[in-house]
């Protein structure tokens, strides 16, 4: 964040409202460049101004890392934004979650997606994934979990129904980016009840997706046809949201 700067540009406004005073109020008609000082010492009290209220005011507070690692395309969820994606990563394809949380609170996530029957699975009788995750304030982040394509559907794209939700247990706070995502689907989560388990899980086709948006992935060809280390997934802090 620009903290540095800001303090900066403070003390730089500062210095020039002290300079515009003493320019336009307390210089005798015989001063020196009288007349170019008030022009340059307002001038200065406007430029610092204005910047000062762009920098608190409307300049997002951390990079869109989000977006710059996957593009401008990516989904929200009240605050966290996300884009599954799949991948080769050698030989194994996997699928991996990027996520940003826009606010500066700790947000408890979930997505979920449910492709078509007979299509990329994490294990045999497994077919909604079910990605639930914590973020703290600010941070980017991905989620990998090897998956298992059969080889009808290498190289293909897939249809997959997608919702989410978050919760942000401490409210929002500040808001550190300002681009959204685009709406997904919603479903209904009891955050109150049991505690929250982070995790990939196993869970069945019978959770009502809310009105989940439609996401094309494409599958990776000449990859394995069985997941290694299918129960293994992994969170990764890719950028802190204090830095």
């Amino acid at each position: 964040m620009h903290e540095k700067r800001n303090f900066v540009l403070v003390i730089a406004l500062i210095v020039s409202v002290v300079w515009a005073v003493i320019a336009c109020f307390l210089l005798g008609p015989d001063a020196m460049l009288r007349l170019p000082q008030r022009i340059v010492s307002i001038t200065a009290v406007v430029g610092c101004a204005v910047w000062l209220m762009y920098a608190l005011k409307v300049e997002d507070k951390l990079p869109n890392h989000l977006k710059a690692q996957i593009g401008g395309m990516y989904y929200e969820a009240d605050g966290i934004c996300f884009m599954p994606i799949i991948r080769a990563n050698g030989e194994q394809a996997e699928l991996s979650l990027y996520y940003q949380n826009r606010f500066e609170n700790t947000a408890e996530a979930i997505v979920h997606l449910r492709p078509p029957e007979d299509s990329f699975v994490i294990r045999p009788g497994m077919r909604d994934i079910h990605i639930a995750f914590r973020a703290d304030g600010g941070d980017f982040g991905v989620i990998h979990q090897p998956i298992s394509v059969p080889s009808h559907l290498q190289g293909q794209v897939v249809d997959v129904e997608l919702a989410a939700g978050s919760y942000y247990p401490h409210s929002h706070g500040a808001r550190w980016r300002r681009e959204p995502g685009m709406p997904c689907g919603s479903l209904l989560v009891d955050w109150g009840g049991a505690a929250f388990k982070t995790g990939i899980h196993e869970v069945s086709g019978e959770i009502e997706l809310i009105k989940p948006a439609t996401l094309h992935l494409s599958m990776p060809a000449g990859v394995r046809e069985d997941a290694q280390d299918q129960k293994v997934w992994r969170q990764e802090q890719l950028v802190a949201g204090s830095q």
